[in-house]
């Protein structure tokens, strides 16, 4: 229940503003902050704005509080300060590589900051954690985690990513599992893809050219002697960049089994090129290298498939909200944690779902910080 007179919109709104403003000084050749660009703490921002928020409080008597969650991108690392139950999460190709947890006193008693509140910007939870380009970042509040197991998370952003209908084939309950569309589980850069390779004989994954198979030595020694590593590579690139070959017949077998492999979903291009019982050191050190520039051309090629921010923090948003206003839903985060105590809840939770989406990218050159 929200005392009479609060305002917790704008007591939010307030604390981050002012870390926004700090957070400028870091560019601003007039402000000391600009010589400390890259060792910027968003504890320490987060305690400025809190401080300047609690003045602003005290002066134009505005009740309220809130959750608070910053994430400062440097280099190749991303700073997480995160105070309550909001939350971070970071996919990497497809997968989890990062999930920050709820900070709470007790059930749906998040932590925050605000008047009559004892926490404390010291009180965040704090990670630092390695990006790479194409990394998708999603930063939501609690209507998005409380609605949202990470498993719809996931799907939505896959969904997004291959360019597949969010309508298609999902699960109308939401569950919380995906729901079984064939392009998701058919291997398309998720786990499925793994476990399709882990329970093939290593002996014969490697090159197909027409119905001939062979193993990846021998596919190792026909490229050496055939057509090298320019020819494979080459492949590779038509193959990244969407092109499709007419015929095969005239590749080597280890550039004919990647054509064959990245069209079929059977294997990613660097599996495709990687040895598996090459006893050749010559023969191993071109396999590695081709596997090598196969793993990135494979990454650029994912990278150019994922959409423009919005698209994905709208598909999240959506569905979070049709499971908080569905009545027949029956299954959330929320209800989850709530019958974990003992208490009786069902469906999704109507409550404010912000979210945002970033895209982990490389500068094409040196912001201007003057």
């Amino acid at each position: 229940m929200t005392p009479i007179g609060a305002n917790p919109a704008l007591y939010s709104r307030k604390l981050m503003h002012y870390a926004f403003v700090e957070l400028e000084k870091y560019d601003n050749i007039e402000e000391d902050a600009f010589y400390d660009y890259f060792n910027v703490n968003p504890v320490q921002i987060l305690q400025k704005s809190y401080e300047q928020s609690a003045r602003d409080a005290k002066k134009e008597g505005l009740i309220g509080s809130s959750t608070a969650c910053l994430a400062i991108l440097r280099d190749d690392e991303l700073r997480i300060a995160n105070l309550g139950d909001c939350g971070v999460s970071i996919i990497r190709r497809n997968e989890f590589i990062f999930r920050t947890e709820e900070q709470q006193h007790s059930f749906n008693y998040p932590y925050q900051l605000g008047t009559g509140s004892t926490d404390s910007p010291t009180d965040a939870q704090v990670f630092t954690v390695k990006v790479e380009s194409g990394d998708i970042v999603v930063m939501g509040t609690d209507g998005i985690f409380d609605n949202l197991f990470d498993e719809d998370i996931l799907e939505e952003v896959v969904r997004c990513v291959e360019g597949i209908d969010p309508n298609q084939n999902q699960n109308p309950f939401g569950t919380g599992s995906p729901a079984s569309s064939p392009a998701l589980l058919s291997g398309k850069g998720v786990s499925g893809l793994w476990s399709k390779l882990a329970s093939t004989s290593s002996s014969t994954i490697a090159a197909i050219s027409g119905n001939k198979t062979t193993t990846a030595t021998d596919a190792a020694g026909s490229i050496a002697k055939k057509a090298g590593e320019n020819e494979a590579l080459e492949a590779l690139e038509m193959v990244a960049k969407g092109e499709t070959l007419e015929s095969t017949s005239e590749l080597s077998p280890i550039a004919a089994a990647a054509i064959i492999a990245a069209e079929s979903s059977a294997l990613p291009l660097s599996a495709a090129l990687y040895p598996q019982n090459s006893t050749s050191g010559s023969t191993s050190s071109l396999h590695s290298n081709l596997a090598a520039k196969a793993a990135y051309l494979e990454k650029q090629k994912y990278e150019r498939k994922i959409p423009e921010p919005s698209v994905i923090s709208d598909a999240l948003a959506k569905r979070a909200k049709n499971v908080a206003e569905d009545t027949r839903h029956h299954g959330s985060p929320f209800q989850s944690r709530a019958m974990q105590e003992g208490l009786y809840y069902q469906g999704g939770k109507q409550d404010d779902m912000s979210v945002l989406v970033a895209i982990i990218k490389v500068a094409e050159d040196s912001p201007d910080r003057r």
